[in-house]
């Protein structure tokens, strides 16, 4: 496995959820509740994106040894 593409797929997914969860937190208008709508967006979109980097990959891999079979 390619862990340097796992983590930046997970950085930028992760990118991409603080980005929603800002959107989200000002739609609210909760003050009280907006660090916690953006480490939970943060969050959700690094383990999104980190395990679809991991699953193209093994997708990848698997392709590969049936090509050999064949």
């Amino acid at each position: 496995m390619k862990f340097r593409i796992i983590i930046f797929s997970g950085i930028m997914a992760a990118l991409i959820g603080t980005m929603l969860g800002l959107a989200v937190a000002f739609i609210a208008q909760r003050p009280d509740r907006k660090p916690v709508i953006i480490g939970t967006g943060a969050t959700l979109g690094f383990v999104i994106g980190s395990l679809q980097s991991i699953v193209r990959q093994q997708q990848e891999d698997r392709d590969n040894d049936y090509k050999e079979i064949k």
